[in-house]
């Protein structure tokens, strides 16, 4: 197989906006060791996160809400994170 078959794989005309398969394709390429599907399945969740807004992120990847105490805790260990709130 070569890169060309693997980009096809995990192109919107099979897998569309679908990000329950893409999670689940990301998880067994882990598992069964494809490093290059692995590598091009996480290449195009970058592309799905590129320029979206916390909430955005927070929506595709199901991130549960924080709560003020957790978000607090989150600005005092990762105020990087937080540099441009």
């Amino acid at each position: 197989m070569d890169q060309e078959w693997y980009q096809n794989f995990v192109s919107d005309e099979n897998l569309g906006s679908n990000n329950d398969m893409l999670f689940d394709l990301l998880t067994a390429a882990n598992f069964m060791g494809i490093k290059e599907l692995l590598d091009l399945s996480c290449l195009k969740v970058t592309f799905q996160l590129t320029g979206k807004s916390a909430e955005e992120i927070r929506e595709i990847l199901r991130l549960p809400e924080l709560t003020p105490e957790e978000e607090a805790q989150a600005r005092t260990e990762h105020k990087w994170i937080f540099e441009d709130s």
